[in-house]
């Protein structure tokens, strides 16, 4: 397998192919090669050793930050390791996240408690503590400098997770989204949500994909994957889609959630006309069980006592 693929999005940036799980376009970093050099995402430590061998090849031998749009293990699993492996780095994580950084033991349980161990050591493999010093906490107007008078900066965006930031940088227009809208991978054209327990709320998921399209970024640069120009469809398309799936999952009869979700969204998209190709790298990066979770959990929310 060739697990290094870097490609040029122009003005210093580049995106990294991190092969999580050690399959291609399955998580997306971007390296800001600048005076200052950032990186965003690192994946999880199962497969970080695909990220050094990138960067390795294009000669960077440390960044200054590598910050991470929230702390679940496919975006930030490995964030420890990265800190030991390049010392000169500082790892940039929103004020929310940053206690679980320094002591990933709860992170790690309640992760345990939806993969198993078994889950856990194939999918993600382990997280080490990172000392606070070599923390960059971050919160909403921050920047991150990149050198040469260009700056990233961050806005918090809770609604997938509470500890969520996403990226702006002006030069390249480029928004950096996480999970904020959800998937979109290459080829496959639809924007689809990531709706997982605890902290999943799609009023605030609303309210921040507002806020990005105000913005108006010539990009969205999606973890899960890849660089996106058309933003203000999918972002539209985003916010539709995840009040569908809510609708849904309020009025599906109880039984197995997960399984009748994953036909019917599949079915969906069928219907609009996707190839088999498209839906199956769809369904096999979707964890069904943890979307309806999620969007049940904030159903319960909703009730009186819920």
């Amino acid at each position: 397998m060739t697990d290094v693929s870097i490609t040029s999005l122009g003005h210093d940036l580049y995106l990294i192919d991190a092969f999580m799980h050690d399959e291609s376009e399955r998580l997306a970093c971007y390296l800001f090669d600048t005076p200052t050099r950032v990186l965003i995402e690192c994946g999880p430590s199962r497969s970080i050793d695909h990220l050094y061998k990138a960067l390795d090849a294009a000669g960077v031998d440390d960044v200054a930050v590598m910050a991470v749009t929230h702390i679940h293990l496919d975006h930030a699993g490995g964030a420890g390791h990265f800190a030991a492996r390049y010392p000169g780095s500082r790892i940039g994580v929103h004020t929310q996240g940053a206690r679980h950084l320094t002591d990933p033991m709860r992170l790690w349980d309640s992760a345990t408690r939806i993969y198993g161990e078994q889950g856990m050591q194939d999918l993600w493999g382990p997280m080490d503590p990172i000392d606070p010093s070599r923390l960059l906490v971050l919160d909403d107007g921050d920047v991150i400098p990149l050198g040469g008078g260009r700056t990233v900066e961050v806005m918090y965006t809770p609604g997938h997770a509470k500890h969520h930031v996403v990226f702006f940088e002006a030069a390249t227009g480029a928004c950096f989204v996480g999970d904020a809208v959800g998937l979109a991978f290459p080829h496959g054209h639809l924007v689809q949500p990531v709706t997982p327990p605890p902290d999943f709320d799609p009023d605030l998921v609303t309210s921040q994909l507002r806020r990005i399209a105000e913005r108006a970024p010539a990009f969205l640069g999606f973890a899960h994957y890849g660089p996106d120009e058309d933003a203000d469809s999918s972002l539209a398309e985003a916010e539709e889609r995840l009040w569908d799936w809510v609708s849904w999952v309020q009025a599906a009869p109880k039984g197995d959630m997960a399984a009748a979700m994953r036909e019917w969204v599949l079915d969906t998209y069928r219907r609009q006309g996707y190839d088999d190709t498209t839906l199956e790298q769809y369904d096999k990066n979707t964890f069904w069980p943890m979307q309806v979770a999620g969007i049940e959990r904030w159903l319960q929310q909703q009730t009186p006592g819920g």
